[in-house]
């Protein structure tokens, strides 16, 4: 789990490492590199703290949640102004075009399946809803922006 985050960039081992410490956690270097290779189980209660360190919370528990069919998504936590929110809005209006052309595409006769929707049009259009959900939700923080509470 924690080679993914590594891949994204949002995390290195001994800045993960002097963070906690400087929050009271002492860990181990060498076992931060053993979660990251996964010769080591993560502990549960390092998760929270792991999403505050890295402040992308929707990468730390977004696999965990996609194993149950669930998603997290990143809400900003600032409003936009009118330019931004009417870029969010047009965006958000172009991944639903663009989730209706992969619907008509999978319906179409000559698609691959007929009329029926196979397994990989099912996986496209799931992708294109994702897509939509991300969207949307960051049109709703741009109209209500989540306020962070920081721990004391």
């Amino acid at each position: 789990m924690l080679g993914g985050l590594r891949e994204e960039g949002v995390l290195k081992v001994e800045a993960l490492v002097q963070w906690l410490g400087s929050r009271g956690t002492v860990v181990d270097r060498t076992l931060v590199s053993h979660w990251g290779g996964g010769r080591s189980h993560l502990p549960a209660d390092v998760l929270p703290l792991l999403a505050e360190f890295t402040e992308r919370p929707e990468l730390v528990f977004g696999p965990y949640l996609h194993a149950v069919n669930c998603y997290v998504y990143h809400l900003p936590d600032h409003a936009a102004d009118g330019t931004e929110l009417t870029d969010l809005m047009l965006e958000a209006g172009a991944c639903l075009g663009r989730l209706q052309h992969t619907l008509a595409e999978a319906r179409s006769p000559d698609s691959p399946g007929g009329v029926t929707i196979t397994e990989e049009e099912r996986h496209a259009l799931a992708e294109r809803l994702n897509e939509l959900i991300h969207h949307l939700a960051e049109v709703r923080a741009g109209l209500m922006p989540v306020t962070k509470k920081r721990r004391g």
